[in-house]
């Protein structure tokens, strides 16, 4: 009997080892093939390179500060958080705001992470359609089987249009970061209250501020500088979504380009504190008059010193002259010569104002400027008996010379008229109560073309004698002065145009405190203008001068306040932006992000299931061992 259980007792001992065994073997077997990290593929995947891009928004307004600090560093530790769960072979692409060369390019996670850590907030706005076309450029052109775009913003942004088309293989997880309390101050533009700017005279600017947060503003302080110096603090407030217009002056003893800022104190958006604005201080307004002497125009510019007054006759023309003047008046000219046309012409180009009015006798020919021009086209007299039609002083050319317009005015009697055939561009400012023109404009270049239908002698009626006449022709005069425009935006792609003596074909540069450009420039029908190309990144005053150190002007340039508008997008409204593209939302944790980037996998990895034998083996390995007896 004990030889029959010392026998039973071996057998069973030998099983238990073969058991424990197996198990061991499967174990190990389990854990080795988890190590090799295999999967099932799924059956409607693509296969093929997959393009991961990240697009960190590094605009201005990613300095505000959400719940767990400033939204851009944020940002940055969402961005590492999508790489670290990213596979090492996978393919990325950085992309930031100015598109910088290294969004053409691909790199490994690894690679990534640190072009990341060396990310910096830039002036460049939020562009997101921008963005999605260098995504979609790089995706199409390396012919990627997939791509995914993890788009970490604020998305602030005034309003969505419609944005770029783009292939519909691209998807996109929005990863928006939201500021706490969103508020910022803005000066957002200067301008002059005046026409004219004389050295030793009050120069009024108004200002506007805007309140881009929700919350009111009860006090804060604007600053005046002038040529690097304070000119005066205007105290203000303003409700939460609101703009306040300041009223400032200052005063300048000298005349030509000064450089002037307006600044207010406001955390922690700080880029659109500071506006800066440049001006021409000129002593007075340069006037000629062309053809007969008139009383009436002497009358209104020959005894104001705001007015330099010139008068000639067609004969003692200086052409080469004619483009210091501001203000020109053909008066009662029979006939405009073609090498007059072309002269003025030029001058209106650039930026001069021309009032054209015509002689006593019943017939004109000035086909040699109104034909090339497209200005309206004089025909014969007709005799009216009529007067002006009194709506035309509720037009805006006018309707801002009267604080309040008189209800019974008396206007003046018009007793013949040319007949004017409108051209293409122009338009009535005044006519009379048949209907037909009294006086038109026509927008030419940076210029304008004012033409009267009636001769000023009193044959023609009493417009001469009457307020209505010295309220236009002043109006005319200063017409080229409100359009001195006081700033201009970084990285915008128009030119820029000036009003600046003929710079010739030197280089001309754009020189700053610590910056020094040279730029591209060009002269087209008498009209100066240049690019700034994105060259220069800081705002600031900027002087245009000659290889030979000349200045020719000055030139305020700021950053644009796109961003400082505290409004974002939403899922809806940026599906409708990317119509075709599958746009998700992803939440900002790292559990969300670590989610977001698994569903980009084609396979499913079985990884998991192999390291979960491997412990249900060992598992049955222990029981074996303690439960079955030998």
């Amino acid at each position: 009997m004990l030889r029959e259980i010392q026998t039973e007792s071996r057998k069973t001992r030998q099983i238990k080892k073969w058991l424990v065994l197996l198990t061991r073997m499967l174990a190990l077997a389990a854990l080795v093939v988890a190590f090799a990290q295999p999967y099932l593929l799924d059956e409607n995947a693509k296969t093929g390179r997959q393009l991961v891009s990240i697009y960190i928004d590094n605009s201005q307004s990613m300095r505000a500060e959400g719940e767990q600090g400033e939204l851009f560093e944020n940002a940055k530790n969402a961005a590492r958080t999508v790489l670290s769960n990213l596979p090492n072979e996978a393919e990325v692409q950085v992309i930031d705001n100015a598109l910088s060369p290294y969004t053409t390019k691909v790199y490994s996670p690894a690679k990534a992470e640190k072009i990341i850590d060396d990310m910096e907030l830039d002036y460049y706005p939020n562009d997101f359609g921008k963005v999605m076309q260098r995504v979609s450029s790089k995706y199409v052109s390396e012919g990627y089987a997939s791509q995914h775009t993890f788009a970490i913003s604020d998305f602030q942004t005034v309003g969505y249009g419609k944005g770029p088309l783009l292939d519909s293989g691209i998807s996109v997880s929005a990863v928006q970061l939201k500021a706490t309390s969103p508020r910022n101050l803005s000066v957002d533009s200067v301008w002059l209250e005046e026409p004219i700017s004389r050295p030793g005279s009050p120069v009024k600017i108004s200002v506007k501020v805007t309140n881009n947060g929700r919350e009111t503003v009860e006090s804060a302080n604007a600053v005046l500088r002038i040529n690097g110096v304070q000119q005066g603090v205007e105290s203000f407030g303003v409700a939460g979504g609101s703009e306040y217009i300041l009223s400032m002056s200052f005063t300048s003893a000298k005349k030509g380009w000064i450089e002037g800022d307006i600044s207010v104190n406001d955390v922690p958006v700080t880029f659109d504190n500071r506006y800066y604005f440049s001006l021409e201080i000129k002593p007075s307004i340069d006037i000629l008059q062309i053809g007969a002497n008139s009383a009436a125009i002497a009358k209104v510019f020959g005894k104001d010193s705001i007015f330099n007054y010139t008068a000639t006759s067609t004969g003692a023309i200086d052409y080469a002259s004619l483009g210091k003047y501001d203000f020109i008046v053909l008066n009662e000219l029979s006939e405009i010569s073609s090498g007059l046309a072309t002269q003025l012409e030029a001058f209106v180009q650039k930026g001069g104002v021309l009032t054209i009015v015509p002689p006593q006798v019943g017939k004109v020919d000035y086909n040699s400027l109104t034909t090339g021009l497209g200005l309206a086209t004089y025909g014969t007299v007709v005799p009216k008996e009529i007067s002006i039609d009194g709506e035309d002083l509720k037009r805006p050319f006018l309707r801002d010379v009267y604080k309040r317009v008189p209800a019974n005015v008396l206007l003046p009697k018009i007793k013949k008229s040319y007949a004017l055939q409108k051209g293409v561009n122009t338009h009535e400012l005044l006519s009379l109560k048949d209907g037909s023109p009294l006086l038109t404009k026509t927008q030419l270049g940076a210029g304008s073309v004012y033409q009267y239908a009636v001769s000023l002698d009193a044959s023609y009626g009493s417009l001469e004698s009457h307020e209505i006449f010295v309220l236009s022709i002043l109006k005319m005069a200063f017409s080229k002065s409100e359009k001195q425009r006081l700033a201009y935006t970084l990285f915008d792609s128009e030119p820029i145009y000036l009003n600046v003596s003929e710079p010739g074909a030197e280089a001309l540069k754009l020189v700053g405190e610590n910056k020094e450009i040279i730029i591209e420039s060009s002269t087209a029908e008498n009209t100066f203008r240049f690019w700034l190309n994105g060259e220069i990144k800081s705002a600031g005053i900027y002087s245009l001068t000659t290889a030979d150190k000349k200045q020719l002007a000055n030139v305020g340039l700021n950053y644009s306040r796109a961003e400082s508008v505290q409004t974002f997008a939403d899922e809806e409204k940026l599906r409708a932006f990317l119509p075709g593209i599958a746009v998700n939302s992803t939440g900002t944790s790292a559990a969300a992000l670590k989610n977001a980037v698994n569903d980009l996998q084609v396979t499913t990895p079985l990884w998991k299931v192999f390291v979960s034998l491997c412990l249900i083996f060992l598992l049955i390995e222990i029981l074996l061992l303690r439960f079955l007896k030998s």
